[in-house]
């Protein structure tokens, strides 16, 4: 009898064993299963914001490249002129009668504000425009009849007369930059012109295009003037810091980037090769993590050049004038 009793109990607890070991196994399990879950989705959150941040540079990198494509248009925009009363023109028999000169088909177009006809109108189109006028006053008339000149004579003084306004409008003066150029800073080329292949950015660690030189200085180190020109634009750019652009008027711009803010030139100045425009800074950020250097551009017109080529190019032209004046 105590022999079945003390079975049935090391049964009993057999059984409670094992109930006890499933219990543990599922709640360890569980344990897992929610471990699992939480990893899951905090490296969920964190791919989503590394991916966000990553569009947000590409993004970055792409207004970097439109910004430094900058328009070198330095004519402001005419103002509107106040809106007036069209004024009726007067007819060809009105304009013979009164002794004024006909108007020629291209003369009585609207000329846009600024710009100056440079060609007259075919000789035909003033000659049949004469003769019609001709052919009204030959019509009777109650008026008393005006004796215009010849043909020829007319078309004569109607040249001379374009002639001489087109000699007194005020031409702009050509401008022929000083050859050969030169280097704006004195030091070392830190970082070379990409031409268009993307190269990692130090600051950024993104992959962009470099489209000047990086020449090394210390701060305060006097920038001077790659060639003559004018003084086209001075910023406080949001990727390059002070930035001076100079317009040396054969197509030719240049780019002084990360300058400090004591300019000594102001937009509108006549520059000569050599003249000192600024000082190295530190204020270009897309930079930042490089030593402190001048970042210089040179371009024609939009398209981005090699600096130390075009440089190079102008010592060879003076050489090749040099030379020949010497034979």
């Amino acid at each position: 009898m105590r022999t079945s009793t003390n079975t049935k109990k090391v049964a009993g607890k057999r059984k409670l064993q094992h109930l006890s070991f499933y219990l543990v196994m599922l709640l360890c399990m569980a344990m897992v299963s929610i471990a699992c879950w939480f990893a899951w989705t905090q490296t969920k959150s964190q791919m989503i914001v590394e991916l966000d941040s990553a569009i947000n540079s590409i993004g970055d990198v792409k207004v970097m490249e439109m910004e430094t494509a900058i328009p070198r248009s330095t004519v402001p925009a005419s103002e509107p002129e106040p809106e007036t009363e069209p004024e009726t023109e007067p007819d060809a028999e009105s304009e013979i009668r009164s002794g004024a000169r006909p108007r020629t088909d291209s003369e009585s177009e609207e000329i846009p504000a600024g710009i100056q006809p440079l060609q007259t109108a075919p000789v035909e189109t003033q000659t049949q425009s004469f003769t019609q006028s001709a052919a009204i006053i030959d019509a009777p008339q109650t008026a008393p009849v005006i004796i215009l000149p010849d043909s020829q004579d007319f078309q004569n003084s109607q040249e001379s007369q374009e002639s001489q306004e087109i000699t007194e409008e005020p031409t702009e003066a050509v401008f022929v930059p000083s050859t050969p150029a030169c280097y704006p800073l004195d030091g070392e080329i830190i970082e070379t012109f990409s031409n268009g292949e993307l190269v990692k950015s130090a600051t950024t660690g993104v992959w962009q295009s470099h489209n000047g030189i990086d020449i090394a200085g210390t701060l305060g180190d006097a920038v001077c003037a790659m060639n003559a020109g004018i003084v086209e634009n001075i910023e406080n750019n949001a990727l390059w810091g002070v930035t001076i652009t100079i317009d040396h008027r054969n197509g030719i711009y240049s780019r002084y980037c990360n300058l400090n803010t004591g300019v000594t030139v102001n937009a509108g100045d006549h520059v000569e090769a050599g003249t000192i425009i600024g000082a190295v800074g530190d204020t270009a950020d897309i930079e930042s993590a490089l030593d402190t250097h001048l970042h210089f551009e040179v371009l024609r017109g939009e398209i981005y050049l090699d600096p130390v080529a075009y440089i190079q190019s102008t010592e060879n032209t003076e050489n090749t004038t040099t030379a020949d004046n010497a034979d």
